[in-house]
Parts: C-alpha cells; sequence; structure tokens
C-alpha cells in the first residue's frame, strides 16, 4: 500500500509471506567426504521455510535528481535450516593419532526473528552519471534446541552496495559494483565479513555497431566467505572462494541487430547481476 502525503513524498506498508524449500543437495541422503574426518549428508525429511514480513517505508523525490528510499521491516521465518555437526563414533589414524569423524547435515531447527533498517539512495545526472546504494542494518534472534543442546542467540550485522556508472571523456563507460557483508556470529558458527569490487569499462565502436568490454571482476581478489563452527568437541575453520580475480576483454559486431536488443541478450551471464552495458 502506498499514500502520498506530499509532492514526491510516499509512504508505504508491505506484507508478504514466502515459502524457501530446501536445495536438492540439502535433501539428498547419500554422504559425500569433504576432508578424511568431515562427511557432509542431506536431510530428505527437510521441511520448507515460511517466513511472514512486514515492511514500513517512506520515499522522497527531491528536485536534484536524488532520490531516498528508507524503511523498517519485520521477518519471522520457522522451521528454518541450521547445519549440524555430529560425531559419527568412527575415528581415522592421521598422523599417529585417532581423529573423530564428524557428520554435518542439515535440520529444521529454529525459529529466526529479524528486525532491521534499510537505507537507499539514488542519484541520476542524465545519462552521464548514475549510482545507487544500498545500506541494511538488521538484528537477528534464533531460537532452537536439539539434543538438549540451547541454541539461542542474538547478533547485530549490516551489509551495504554500491553501483556507479559514469560517462568518461570519449563516451567511455565506467561502472563499478561494490559489495560488503558484515560478520555474524550464531551459538555455534562465527562468519567474517567479506568485500569484494568489480569494474567494467565499455566502448561503442563503427557508429555504435560494436562494442569492446573490458570486465575485472573481484577486483581485490578476496570474494567469499570464511566460516568457523565449533562446541564443546569440536572445531572447524573453512574458507571458500567462488573464483580468482579474472580480466575479460569482449568483442561484440552485430550484424543487422538493434543495440538495446544486444543488451537485453547480454545481461543475466555475469555472477551476481550483470553490467549495465
Amino acid at each position: 500500500f502506498g499514500l502520498e502525503i506530499g509532492e514526491g513524498e510516499t509512504l508505504t506498508f508491505g506484507y508478504n509471506r514466502r515459502i524457501r524449500r530446501p536445495w536438492s543437495r540439502f535433501i539428498n541422503p547419500f554422504p559425500s567426504k569433504t576432508s578424511p574426518i568431515n562427511i557432509f549428508r542431506g536431510n530428505p525429511n527437510l521441511n520448507p521455510t515460511y517466513s511472514n514480513n512486514i515492511d514500513v517505508g517512506y520515499l522522497k523525490r527531491f528536485k536534484s535528481s536524488l532520490t531516498l528510499n528508507t524503511s523498517a521491516y519485520f521477518q519471522r521465518s520457522t522451521n528454518t535450516f541450521n547445519f549440524i555437526n555430529e560425531e559419527t563414533g568412527e575415528t581415522v589414524l592421521l598422523n599417529g593419532t585417532e581423529v573423530p569423524i564428524v557428520e554435518r547435515f542439515p535440520i529444521n531447527l529454529s525459529t529466526n526473528e529479524r528486525f532491521g533498517f534499510e537505507l537507499n539512495l539514488s542519484y541520476r545526472k542524465g545519462r552521464k552519471w548514475n549510482i545507487n546504494s544500498n545500506f541494511n542494518l538488521y538484528s537477528n534472534k534464533v531460537e532452537g534446541t536439539y539434543n538438549d543442546f540451547i541454541f539461542d542467540n542474538e547478533s547485530l550485522s549490516w551489509s551495504f552496495r554500491l553501483n556507479n556508472k559514469l560517462t568518461l571523456p570519449g563516451k567511455i563507460e565506467w561502472q563499478t559494483r561494490m559489495n560488503y557483508r558484515g560478520p555474524e556470529e550464531t551459538a555455534i558458527t562465527k562468519r567474517e565479513g567479506s568485500f569484494s569490487i568489480d569494474l567494467a569499462f565499455s566502448k561503442e565502436l563503427f557508429n555504435e555497431k560494436a562494442t569492446l568490454t573490458l570486465n575485472i571482476r573481484d577486483l581485490l581478489d578476496q570474494r567469499g566467505w570464511r566460516n568457523e563452527t565449533f562446541n564443546d568437541n569440536f572445531y572447524n575453520d573453512f574458507e571458500f572462494r567462488w573464483s580468482k580475480r579474472s580480466i575479460t576483454l569482449n568483442f561484440t559486431y552485430r550484424f543487422n541487430q538493434k543495440k538495446n536488443q544486444n543488451r537485453r541478450q547480454q545481461r543475466g551471464r555475469y555472477d551476481g547481476g550483470s553490467f549495465d552495458f
């Protein structure tokens, strides 16, 4: 629902109910070894997660081409997926030491309540400069028990996204995308913050019949995340990387095809969202 309270000012209220079904890997019961002492298996008895969301927002458009959009939201989820680590009772000999084998699997452990504040800013200066940013601050409350172990936990985290598109001299288009996800902690895990930057440059050639594009994905070569999982008898330090930094140079020539049509076909091919070139 939206209510205009003045010129360029709108109050909004929204409610939605969502369902999140487990991935196929989460329900596959066949175990797979990730290391000599770690086994992962799915749980075919997983139920979907249901979420109820309420959002109250304020939208303001300024004459300076600046748009401000803020909102406060509350989300409550039931049957959320959580991963449990348990010893199998078996051991393996590593460097002369008997080390227990640990099995990791998902269960419908807890209810989850999230309350947060979101701020979106966008600025457009004609076709030469367009910038969009998003800041999200939220508290997360988890309540759940498994085998007499209480997983109740409260944490505070935040995230930030920035997408900046600028036309340089010579009609070279430059686009930058930045993402930051703050650290988060639960009753048995700690996740470090993660930061990434992507760049792209584009130049139209031959009366806009051709496009030369340079993409630099993960400029700082650090996209991924690092987790610590622990309990009274177990500790695991885990790091995941999507890929190494990559640089790609593309040349496209269009035969009997409009420029905008080619752009629509190219979108969606980039991991995490396509650039606007």
